[in-house]
């Protein structure tokens, strides 16, 4: 087998578009982070692939998530904010208030 000369990042110049690059800069800093000349090689054929259009967004990022190193198990979640209307909490507090002087 021939050897191969390392791996160079791919360059676009003149990025007009703010999801492409948004996406060139997840791609330049997991290529930056890369150890083996394979997974280099498959970060090039990636966002090739996404320039030309061939690919989608979501499926660039689930595919570059695994040559991520801070990936982790960050996954954004909505959580829900449980509140009550103003009415409805003043009626608590009053039960509260009249239940605490019964008692004594």
């Amino acid at each position: 087998m021939a050897e191969e000369g390392p791996v160079d990042k791919l360059e676009f110049s003149g990025i007009a578009d703010f999801k492409f690059s948004a996406a060139y800069e997840a791609y330049s800093k997991a290529f930056d982070e890369a150890s083996h000349e394979d997974a280099r090689k498959r970060l090039n054929e990636l966002v090739a692939m996404l320039s030309s259009s061939e690919m989608s967004y979501p499926r660039f990022y689930s595919e570059l998530n695994q040559f991520r190193e801070d990936s982790g198990s960050r996954e954004f979640r909505r959580a829900r904010i449980l509140g009550q209307r103003k009415r409805a909490y003043r009626r608590d507090q009053i039960e509260k208030d009249r239940n605490k002087r019964h008692k004594r």
